[in-house]
């Protein structure tokens, strides 16, 4: 399974590019997002991949975050959102801004998402508020901040909780206990541990 790649940039359109790898061109789907952030033609370039393997062939989808392939991978759990309608959804707006408008509940601001009609926006909202840390629970920027982290890496922390085993919400307030704790910029494994730790 392809997880990252890293390349040279050879082509980049609004919906996919392709990937000089070695020589081997990999054609990737990307956001509109992700399109706005990448490099020059020629330039390396490092992409998050989902590598999506079905009877009709395979494909890869490719986010400069790892933040933006992880709302990704949430929305293609959802029965009947395929790769292509998430990577349509997350082009009208960026991972926290559409994480935001699930857990407020806010379906007019999902269905002005192209592609999502109502009904969709009602099931998004009910499978991933609590995912997405309804309930209350987001984070607090400052504290992020203060913490001299990002999102993507406080979201990592809180998902390697969950797969030991805590659930959501728990996780998400575990973390927002440890990014207080830790020294500013400590990596990844040492949130985990000031988490685990309480």
């Amino acid at each position: 399974m392809i997880v990252r790649l890293t390349g040279k940039l050879a082509e980049a359109h609004p919906d996919h590019l392709v990937l000089d790898v070695g020589g081997v061109g990999y054609q990737v789907w990307i956001t509109l997002n992700s399109y706005g952030a990448l490099p020059r033609v020629g330039t390396e370039l490092q992409l998050h991949i989902y590598h999506q393997v079905r009877d009709a062939g395979q494909e890869l989808f490719g986010f400069i975050s790892a933040d933006e392939r992880e709302v990704f991978r949430h929305l293609i759990s959802i029965s009947g959102i395929g790769a292509k309608t998430a990577i349509s959804m997350l082009s009208g707006a960026l991972p926290d801004e559409f994480r935001r408008r699930v857990v407020a509940g806010d379906e007019a601001a999902l269905t002005a998402i192209r592609g999502v009609g109502p009904k969709m926006a009602r099931r998004i909202i009910t499978e991933l508020g609590d995912k997405f840390g309804g309930s209350g629970s987001v984070w607090d920027p400052e504290v992020v901040a203060r913490a001299g982290t990002t999102i993507e890496v406080a979201n990592e922390a809180a998902q390697s909780l969950v797969s030991l085993g805590y659930k959501q919400q728990e996780a998400l307030r575990a973390v927002q206990k440890a990014l207080q704790k830790v020294p500013p910029e400590a990596p990844l494994e040492d949130i985990i541990r000031a988490a685990l730790a309480g």
